[in-house]
């Protein structure tokens, strides 16, 4: 026997009435438990710093300078010295508003050296979202952005390690920019150095695989157990940084667990789950 119970937030006067409502479904037993976890809450994004300023586009499938690989999508930005930081700002996002009102959304993925503070490129695609192209130069205001949507599961790529090669990390879709990331040692939790090109360093003399522990800015950690070593390819995980839930303006039942739209739970041998990933049936 099937049983759900759909819950609807209704407004009422002095307050909000939550009203559940149960239904049950009887449907003929196959054989096969179906699970469907709820929904992660809708969260709201948040632009911090908002600053005005200007915008030029470029495009690229080359890796740039926060070593992320070609671009995965076509919302991407490269940024000035001033605001690139050190390569801190790698993997974050930015919202970007155009003169038509629009804003759009991109990841930091490069550096743009001859930027000065204020000026940023944005990709072609990006551009034409919230601008006339043919203008060349545009007038922005952006900021970063707090808890973007996730595209995906963090990434990780961690190359050397063993023998006398440095071990060197690269992460991608963990959203803010990230604080520390810590290899795990018999002694304790070891932070890696983060360097201008966006890799996480640390020692040698390695045997993998090895745990790393990821903490962000805005104070979200997570622990990805079974990394291998030595491979020049990112390794999907399937542990979301945190909820990677859109905003939602409303709440709506679960999908149906046969439905073929339904997307599957994201499996790994990398990471276990973590805040913000959908629990196991």
């Amino acid at each position: 026997m099937d049983r759900r119970h759909l819950r609807w937030m209704i407004p009422a006067a002095g307050g909000v009435l939550a009203v559940v409502v149960s239904i049950v479904l009887v449907a003929q037993d196959s054989g096969n438990a179906a699970c469907a976890a709820p929904p992660p809450a809708a969260r709201e994004p948040v632009v911090e710093n908002a600053r005005a300023g200007s915008a030029s586009y470029y495009s690229t499938n080359r890796n740039g300078m926060c070593n992320l690989g070609a671009p995965s999508s076509d919302g991407y930005a490269a940024i000035g010295p001033a605001e690139w930081a050190g390569g801190a700002a790698c993997g974050s996002y930015l919202a970007v508003t155009g003169p038509n009102g629009r804003t759009t959304m991109v990841q930091v993925v490069d550096q743009c050296p001859s930027c000065p503070a204020g000026k940023i490129d944005l990709s072609k695609a990006a551009f034409a979202r919230i601008g006339d192209v043919s203008a060349g130069i545009i007038k922005i205001t952006y900021g970063a952005v707090r808890d973007p949507e996730l595209p995906g599961p963090l990434k990780v790529r961690a190359r050397g390690g063993t023998g006398y090669s440095s071990l060197s990390v690269v992460l991608d879709n963990h959203g803010n920019r990230l604080s520390t990331v810590e290899l795990q040692t018999p002694a304790g939790w070891t932070p890696l150095k983060h360097n201008t090109d966006n890799t996480w360093t640390g020692p040698s003399g390695l045997t993998g695989p090895i745990a790393l522990r990821v903490t962000d800015t805005s104070g979200h950690q997570v622990t990805l157990p079974g990394v291998a070593l030595g491979s020049s390819a990112f390794q999907q995980t399937g542990t979301f940084m945190y909820s990677p839930a859109p905003v939602s303006p409303s709440p709506s039942p679960s999908p149906s667990p046969s439905d073929p739209a339904s997307p599957s739970a994201a499996t790994s041998p990398i990471g276990a789950a973590a805040t913000g990933t959908p629990p196991a049936c």
